[in-house]
């Protein structure tokens, strides 16, 4: 029996071709998703309680764990830190109402959430924040 078909030096480069394209914008896609990702995780890690208590943090790692064409599944892992605001004084020293703080000794604490990412047009909005 001929063989019908033999795959010469031609066909086998262009799918090599074909397979170094398709992860290469799989690879942009994650990094799409992951600059996402941080972004909207400092968001919700960096925030502030005017006169009481403010949070700061520093993104460790992010990881992509699901992907599909409009939702996207990441682990986002950070040190938090915490840094309590207290009345130095105890009372309003301005005109204005407005007191001397000072802040106490900050705690550091590793955390990590689960965000969920959905594709709005050619951008990756947070949908939903699941803390570990």
């Amino acid at each position: 029996m001929e063989k019908l078909f033999r795959p010469n030096k031609i066909f086998v480069i262009f799918c090599l071709l074909l397979i170094i394209v398709w992860v290469g914008l799989q690879y942009v896609s994650n990094m799409r998703i992951t600059e996402a990702a941080t972004a909207e995780a400092e968001e919700v890690f960096d925030w502030s309680w005017p006169g009481q208590v403010s949070s700061k943090v520093e993104i460790t790692n992010v990881s992509v764990l699901n992907r599909s064409d409009n939702e996207a599944k990441v682990r986002v892992k950070a040190k938090q830190t915490l840094t309590k605001l207290v009345d130095a004084l105890g009372a309003p020293d301005k005109k204005d109402g407005s007191s001397t703080a000072a802040t106490s000794g900050p705690s550091t604490s590793d955390t990590a959430c689960v965000l969920t990412l959905y594709r709005s047009d050619r951008n990756w909005v947070l949908g939903k924040v699941e803390f570990d």
